[in-house]
């Protein structure tokens, strides 16, 4: 029996150092999502050239491995078919909105979009997968008259959500009804069988509205039994196409409570190994303080890519004031409101949210929102693309993000939400300081006569300096309405910093349209970071009959640390030995993680060769 047992011990050993070996050979997924940019701008003349010098200048430009292509919305499609409704065949000859025109350029031509891009990709070695947008709801009416309502809902009126706040323009499906799940269930097999696609891609964040939004936890077991039978409906296509499989990736959004309220159960869905790869995504922003730990305890021990988006635009939903004054290149032209959202990401403040996706368990970056850029737009000028450029290359891995200076730059991602209600916007959510998927973002503090004297707190996330070194940099932050003579306490994790040590000038050198003060602090004289830190910030004075002062954007500007840990790639190996699923480890973490452990350190359930 001892014999056996060594022998049986032997063979596991081989098996890990066999199962190390592939993981340590095996480059995660790198994802360019295209929402069907170039068929807005494609010529009736050379329509098939067209989109394919568009396809070379996405690659030229961006680095991935997996091209995922905007295929369905879901009932609304951009290529030719015959289950769902191809965008603009329900208009004449003459409607050339959006789509359309590219579409029928195409069609003229004797081929389709995603025909296109899938032998042209393909052919440059890149995985080719047809984005399905699971509940699209840019039209928010029902009716003909609007291109992007499919005949489908049209049809079915009775089908449509019934949301708890009884909004009149509610227009997504609710996927209660088998009959929505049968008829997009169909869309899916037809790309799947007929398409040369190496698999789908469900974007469950588009627009977020699976059920009733106030019963998502409720409804979750459906679109799990849902998301069954598109496993087993891919494995059949695959069988039919004679490949071994096609791949299944979830985009979905930026929290597990998020999660909970579009109807989605991420663990259990990573638990039947049913998905390949994992996009955690916010609304249409890159916010630095995703946390991605809470998928990565699901995804790493199931060998699913864990992948986070990036999206070219920093900011998010918000109207000025403040305006921003500092960032002429970053100006949008689609975005000319100057206010957060005209913010396009920098390559510095790229590096910063990516060194926190990297730390705290991310594999790679999904690139969103950046397709658009190679056109003719006002966006896709020369300074445009290559500031794109710059900042996509900057991400590619660990070693380039820390190989240059990083901007961690904290926003309220959520700013004014509540004004955006129908009619106005069509989001899952209005909650002011929640994003359009109902996540809690990061907070703003008020600082009224009630407040005078108590610490409030600002978190942030960041991985510079999470293991006490010391930094060279800058950490600087606003708050509007407040005088110069006002006293102001701040302190870091507890620990005060001295007045001596703050920098405070007038808000409007950098920020506009509101007086305010702005505050500078050397990193090096700031106490030690841990990960995850709180900026603690206390007002003295009372404000009295003035305007209540306010602070919401923190920016911290790391330029070098005096020690750098290794940022290679960890080869991780996953043990079960539970039976409470394939891991067990949510309890492991309950048990041994501790507050702003990343994943991948030592309190892991991980173990790296040597």
């Amino acid at each position: 029996m001892q014999a056996k047992a060594i022998i049986c011990l032997t063979v596991a050993i081989l098996e890990l150092n066999q199962i190390a070996a592939f993981v340590q050979a095996r480059e995660p997924r790198v994802v360019f999502n295209d929402d069907a940019q170039m068929l807005m701008e494609t010529p009736r003349e050379g329509a098939t050239a067209f989109v394919k010098a568009w396809l070379d200048r996405e690659i030229q430009a961006v680095p991935f491995t997996t091209y995922v292509f905007l295929a369905a919305t879901p009932d609304i499609c951009t290529y030719e078919t015959q289950l769902g409704e191809t965008y603009g065949d329900r208009f004449d000859d003459k409607f050339s909105q959006s789509w359309a025109g590219g579409i029928r350029a195409l069609r003229a031509e004797g081929t389709d979009v995603l025909k296109v891009v899938t032998s042209h990709m393909r052919a440059h070695g890149k995985e080719v997968l047809a984005a399905i947008r699971m509940s699209d709801t840019h039209h928010k009416h029902i009716g003909h008259t609007h291109p992007l309502c499919p005949q489908f809902t049209i049809d079915n009126r009775q089908f449509v959500i019934k949301q708890p706040d009884g909004r009149m323009n509610e227009t997504a499906l609710d996927y209660s009804y088998p009959e929505v799940r049968a008829h997009r269930l169909g869309i899916m097999r037809e790309i799947a069988e007929e398409y040369d696609v190496d698999g789908l891609e469900l974007n469950f964040v588009r627009w977020a509205k699976h059920f009733p939004r106030d019963q998502g936890r409720e409804k979750a077991p459906i679109m799990t039994k849902y998301m069954a039978k598109i496993h087993a409906m891919l494995a059949a296509a695959a069988r039919k196409r004679g490949r071994d499989r096609l791949t299944l990736g979830v985009r979905i959004p930026e929290s597990i409570d998020a999660c909970w309220l579009a109807g989605i159960d991420i663990a259990a869905w990573v638990k039947q190994g049913w998905i390949d790869y994992v996009v955690i995504s916010t609304w249409n922003n890159t916010d630095p303080q995703l946390r991605v730990d809470e998928f990565a305890r699901l995804t790493k021990p199931a060998g699913v890519d864990t992948i986070v988006v990036m999206g070219n635009m920093i900011g998010s939903l918000s109207n000025p004031p403040p305006t921003i004054l500092d960032r002429p290149v970053a100006m949008s032209a689609a975005h000319r409101t100057n206010s957060y959202l005209a913010m396009l990401l920098t390559e510095s403040e790229a590096r910063g949210a990516a060194a926190n996706y990297y730390t705290w368990g991310a594999d790679s970056i999904s690139f969103w929102n950046v397709g658009i850029h190679f056109g003719g737009k006002a966006t896709a000028k020369p300074a445009q693309r290559d500031r794109m450029q710059c900042w996509t290359n900057a991400v590619r891995s660990p070693t380039q993000v820390f190989a240059g200076p990083r901007t961690y730059r904290y926003l309220p991602m959520s700013k004014g939400m509540s004004s955006r209600k129908p009619p106005i916007r069509n989001y899952p959510w209005y909650d002011e300081g929640r994003t359009p998927l109902g996540h809690l973002s990061s907070p703003v503090l008020t600082f009224d006569d009630d407040s005078v004297g108590q610490r409030q707190v600002f978190p942030f996330r960041m991985a510079d300096g999470r293991k006490a070194e010391s930094l060279t940099g800058k950490l600087t932050f606003w708050v509007y309405q407040l005088q110069s003579h006002d006293e102001f306490e701040v302190d870091i994790n507890g620990q005060r910093i001295a007045a001596t040590h703050i920098v405070r000038t007038m808000s409007g050198k950098r920020r506009g349209g509101v007086p305010g003060q702005r505050f500078e602090i050397s990193l090096s004289d700031c106490p030690p970071f841990r990960g995850n830190n709180a900026l603690g910030l206390t007002l003295k004075t009372a404000p009295g009959q003035r305007a209540t002062p306010w602070m919401e954007e923190l920016e911290i500007v790391v330029k070098k640390s005096t020690k750098q840990s290794a940022h290679k790639r960890p080869v991780k190996i996953y043990i079960a030995v539970d039976s409470e699923g394939p891991t067990g480890v949510d309890e492991y973490w309950a048990r041994n993680r501790k507050e702003g452990d990343p994943v991948g350190s030592k309190n892991s359930a991980e173990l790296t060769p040597r």
